[in-house]
Formats: structure tokens, sequence, C-alpha cells
């Protein structure tokens, strides 16, 4: 048998030039970066969208640091219809992103499997870091696992014992502001802002319902107490007008493999710095929480949606339960998605309100009504059945919903080789009629949803205005493409992946705008100047004064009681 040697093709090698092994790295990291979608073969190439941004940026910088919420969407949907491509840049790599706010083609992305949830590997890397890695984290299999878990904990029927806590902390929240009135003037409007009364009052209903924990927020305890303060301003105060340097950073994060991605955290940014400091105190009251839960208390069973989400946890099989980290993470995005965001929405819709007298007298007239009705049947308050009831009450907050949604994007990466239709064609660059669009698997999706909530066939010619009535045309919703969980819209998504929470956080909503009606009159503030905006914070949008960013959140209103 002959021997076989490496020496005479090692002695090969030594021919070989050096820019050829000057080469071999630069390759690597081109297929790595083809492997991520960086400089994969496009399919949006006839898809119009916005002239070319920075080389450096793309248009990413113009669209993280807008001032107010959806102007860019509203303009390049009124210029290339329902669809439309945008760059994202970092360096030379460019990718594009599909921008959709056509109904067809949102129905198509947010109710088919093929589009990853939780969305791009950069949204996913975010909501890691700000959340934990509970539901809004979690995507495919584990995700289904997550949202199985939660189920039952938001049934219609789970939260029924949920509405009394709901009317005493808003009674609660019109004692304060009774008292903090009493200072000036009752006989006139005061000016106050109203955004912090709401946030506290979210998070108290959130603490007691979710958690069976008194935070303690309307008490005049919130000074002391480090949850209230850590919630406060999250967003604004780590995303607010990120620098450019950290728009590109985050961008790049495609590129990134799945192990430097986890450590991202760890750097001294102030992008992460508050939400390391939000998930290290919520996830210790979690473990605190948990610990503390016992399966029985006086014999009857706790009802709070955490004792119901351990409690199942403990029956699930081995291969179905979730790990400590992901229990303690649900409990870090329950406190934000039930705290800040209905807050915020509750701000605009009595800012709307203060701006159209008449239906604010009209909700009022309305309640009036009801509430002379169950006191003449000896009922001392409104049922959930009751709020359900008070139909132009509704149509309010759906208005309030649909004119300022908390998250004005839905983000989505394609993981098939697929066709999107779209309801309405639109022109692509040869000048011919695009009725649906070819997507490859990693492209991104970003859905407009403020865009679609302002989407002419969806909602009238009137769409940009403010004007609750269009909710009671059965007209309109008989035509309507079905694309939102609740009334069509798609402020909580939809899908498989929509908002898990959002018939508690409209129990909350119909309970708060109810109590402050009727307790309350409500005007724009008496400084004409104070220009209200919805300013973009990351992945949502928070109320901001025009020209006093510095001061955060904030929503003024003129207010007085009756």
């Amino acid at each position: 048998m002959s021997s076989f040697s490496l020496t005479p093709s090692l002695s090969l090698l030594d021919n070989v030039p050096w820019t050829v092994w000057a080469s071999i790295p630069l390759v690597a990291f081109a297929l790595f970066l083809w492997n991520r979608g960086g400089l994969r073969w496009q399919t949006l190439k006839n898809l119009r969208g916005p002239p070319a941004g920075s080389w450096l940026y793309g248009h990413q910088v113009d669209f993280y640091r807008q001032i107010d919420v959806g102007q860019l969407d509203f303009t390049w949907a009124k210029e290339y219809g329902g669809a439309w491509k945008i760059d994202v840049r970092v360096f030379w790599m460019q990718r594009n992103i599909l921008m959709i706010s056509d109904p067809a083609a949102i129905h198509h992305t947010i109710h088919t499997m093929g589009y990853g949830y939780p969305k791009t590997t950069e949204s996913k890397t975010f909501t890691g870091l700000a959340f934990g890695r509970g539901v809004s984290w979690a995507g495919g299999e584990t995700h289904v696992r997550h949202r199985k878990l939660l189920n039952p904990a938001f049934t219609t029927q789970a939260q029924r014992p949920f509405y009394p806590v709901f009317r005493r902390v808003v009674a609660q929240l019109t004692s304060q502001w009774k008292d903090k009135l009493q200072e000036g003037d009752c006989s006139d409007f005061q000016t106050m802002d109203i955004s912090r009364g709401l946030a506290n009052t979210t998070l108290d209903i959130i603490g007691e319902a979710v958690f069976d924990y008194h935070f303690g927020s309307l008490d005049g305890k919130a000074e002391r107490n480090e949850f209230s303060e850590v919630f406060h301003n999250l967003f604004a105060d780590s995303n607010l007008f990120p620098p450019k340097g950290a728009i590109l950073f985050a961008a790049s994060w495609a590129y990134w493999p799945e192990a430097l991605l986890k450590r991202v955290g760890e750097l001294p940014f102030r992008q992460f710095v508050r939400f390391k400091a939000f998930l290290t105190v919520g996830k210790r009251l979690g473990k605190e929480l948990v610990e503390n839960q016992a399966a029985a208390v006086d014999g009857k069973k706790r009802r709070d949606i955490l004792s119901i989400l351990v409690e199942a946890n403990k029956t699930n099989s081995k291969d179905e339960r979730l790990s400590e980290d992901e229990v303690l993470s649900q409990v870090t995005t329950l406190l934000f998605a039930g705290h800040e965001t209905t807050a915020t929405t509750l701000s605009w819709i009595m800012y709307e309100l203060a701006n159209h007298p008449e239906d604010q007298e009209r909700v009022r007239e309305e309640v009036k009504t009801k509430r002379a009705k169950i006191t003449a049947q000896g009922q001392r308050d409104f049922t959930s059945t009751d709020l359900e009831s008070l139909t132009f009450t509704n149509a309010v907050i759906k208005e309030g919903l649909r004119m300022h949604p908390i998250s004005p994007w839905i983000t989505r990466e394609s993981a098939i080789h697929d066709i999107i239709p779209l309801s309405e064609p639109v022109i692509g660059i040869d000048g011919k009629e695009m009725s649906q669009i070819e997507v490859v698997p990693g492209q991104p999706v970003l859905v407009s949803t403020c865009a679609y909530n302002r989407h002419p066939a969806a909602w009238g010619e009137d769409s940009h205005e403010w004007n609750p009535k269009r909710h009671l045309n059965q007209d309109m919703k008989e035509k309507q493409v079905p694309v939102g969980l609740y009334s069509n819209l798609l402020t909580f998504a939809g899908g498989p992946s929509g908002c898990i929470g959002w018939r508690f956080a409209l129990t909350e909503m119909q309970s708060t705008v109810v109590e402050l009606v009727e307790n309350f009159e409500f005007r724009p503030p008496a400084d004409k100047n104070i220009k209200m905006l919805r300013t973009p914070v990351g992945a949502i949008m928070a109320p901001m004064v025009k020209g006093k960013f510095h001061e955060r959140t904030q929503m003024p209103l003129g207010i007085r009681p009756l």
C-alpha cells in the first residue's frame, strides 16, 4: 500500500499571491452579510419610495428623529400609495424596507404565519433589551408557547373581577385632582398636566389587577416608590431624538451574529442604561411577587393575572413550561404594556375632548342619562356592560385610538418567498401599475399603523380629521378589509400576535373616560402658544409640547370640577 503525504500539497500554497490571502476574510465577511440579508438581491427594485437619503444613513435619521410622528408616513402614503420603500444604510451596505399602509397588504402580512414575529433582528434585540424575554420578544413556537400560557388570564371572564379595581382607582384620581384644584379658583379652568396622574392611575391598576400589588402611586407614595420612578419617562429618557451614531449602530444589528447581540445591553449608552435599570427593578419585583404567591388565600384562589400565569405554568408539561427568566420577563412586559401605553392613549382622548367641547358634552349627557337610569333601578355604579352600551362614548374612544396610535409602526420580516396583494394598485418606477409586491425571505416589512388608521379607503375622505361619528357608520364597516383586533383599528395590531391585553386596556379606558367626563370639564390650556406633538420615542410615541422636549411627556389641559 502506497503512503500518502501532505507535503507536496502544502508546498503549493507558498506560491499563492498575498492578495489572495488578504481577500479571504473579505469574501468570508461578504458571504456572512449575504446570509444575513445585507447584500441579497432585492425584489423591491420597481417599487417607488422617497428620494435617496444620506449615503451613510439612508432615510433612517429623518424617520426616527421626526418631531411629530406619522408626518412622513402620511406624506409618503399620499405620494406613493399603499406601499413604498425606504433605505436603511450601514456604511456601504444598503437594505430596502417595505412600508405598507394598504389594507389588503396589511391583512396578508399580519395574518400570515410566514411573517416572523417578533419582527426583524434589530427590533427583536431592542425588545429583549427593553422588556426581557417575554411574550413581546418571543418568536415562532416560543411565541405560541408564551401566548398559550397567557391566554387564560386575558379572557373576558378572567378579567371581569378587575372592573371594580378600575373604578376604585380612577375614583381616587378624581379625588386627587379635586383636592389639587381646590388650591386655586374652582370656578375657572386651571391648567394641569394630566399625563402624570393618568400614568399613576394605570400603574396602580396594573399593580392590583395584574400582580395583586399596591404601588401607591396615587396615595402620595410615588416619590418614594422606585418602581413608579423608574417607569416614568422610560422611553422618552432613553430614545428621544437618538444621536445619528446610535441610529447607525442599531441598524448594524441586522448584520451581527446572535452571540454578539446578547452583549449589546452591557454598553454604557443612554439607550440601554434606563432599560437595564427598568429590567433590574421589574424582575426583582417579579421575583418577590412569584415567591410570595400562594395557591390559596383564606381558602380562595387568587385571581390576579400573575397568579393565573404561575399556576398555569406549574401544570404545563416540562417542554411547554416557561423558565424563571421568561416568567419574570412577562412581569416587565405587562408592566409597560398596560401602564404607559394606556395612559398616553387616555391623554390624547382627553386632549381631543378638550378641543371638541360639543363631543365632550355629548359624552357627558350620555353618561348622565345612563347614570339616572341605573340609579332609578337601585344600582350604585356602572357595570362593564353599562360601559359597553355607551355608544357615543365608545365611538370617542375608538376615534382616539385611531388618531393617536401609541405604537405607530408594526415590524415584521418575511420568512418565505411571497406575493403581497394590494387592495389598490401603486405605480411602479417603470410607470406601470403594480397590484402585488414580491418579497424574498429576510425582507423587512414596516406596517404603518398611523398611515393605515388614516387611510381614506378605510376611514373616509375626512380620515385626517377628528370625527367619532364615523364609528357609528355601519356602511363604512361593511366595506373595510378585516385588519385589526378591535373595531378594525390597527392600534392593538391584529392576527395571531395582536395585543393580548386589548380588552383589559379598553375597559380601563372606558372606566377612566366616564369617570373624568362625569366629574370635570376640559378645555385647551389658556396659553395659546402650546402646541402638542406626537413625539416618537423609539417604538412608541409620547405627547410632548413643541419647543419643550426637555420637559418630556406632558399633556397640559384646562380643567375645572363640575
